[in-house]
C-alpha cells in the first residue's frame, strides 16, 4: 500500500492542512502564537489564498472581516500584525524573514509591509513554493 502525501493546494485540500502549514510558516519565521496578532496574520493568510482579491483591499475587506471574527475593530487588527511582522523581523536578526521573502523589502526599511507579508506568504501557500 502506497501513501500519497496530500499537498497544501490539492483540489479539495481542506482549510486545517492550509491552517497547519501557514502555523509552520509562522514558527519558523519566529512569530509566537502568544501574541494576538499571529492569530490574525494566519486567518489572513489563509483568507488571502482562498480569495486573492483581498490583497486589493486589506483595509476595506480583509481587516474588517478578521476583526469581526474576533470582536476587535480594524485597527487593532492592523497594528497586532503589524506587531508580530517586526517582532519577527527582530527574532535572530530577521535572518529568516530575509530567507522567507529572498531580498530587500520594497519599503526600504528592515521590515515588510503588512500587505507585503501577507501577500508573500498567500502567494507561497498557494502556489506550495515554501522555502523550507
Amino acid at each position: 500500500m502506497k501513501l500519497e502525501m496530500k499537498t497544501v493546494m490539492d483540489e479539495g485540500a481542506d482549510e486545517r492542512v492550509k491552517e497547519i502549514t501557514v502555523t509552520n510558516i509562522l514558527g519558523l519565521l519566529g512569530i509566537k502564537a502568544n501574541i494576538k496578532g499571529y492569530w490574525y496574520l494566519r486567518d489572513a493568510i489563509v483568507m488571502c489564498a482562498n480569495e486573492s482579491e483581498l490583497l486589493e483591499a486589506v483595509t476595506k475587506q480583509l481587516y474588517p472581516r478578521i476583526a469581526k471574527k474576533y470582536n476587535s475593530s480594524p485597527t487593532r487588527v492592523e497594528r497586532a500584525i503589524r506587531h508580530a511582522i517586526g517582532s519577527a523581523s527582530n527574532c535572530d536578526g530577521g535572518a529568516a524573514m530575509k530567507m522567507f521573502f529572498g531580498g530587500p523589502y520594497h519599503n526600504g526599511r528592515n521590515k515588510p509591509t503588512n500587505s507585503e507579508f501577507i501577500a508573500t506568504a498567500a502567494d507561497r501557500l498557494r502556489l506550495n513554493m515554501l522555502p523550507w
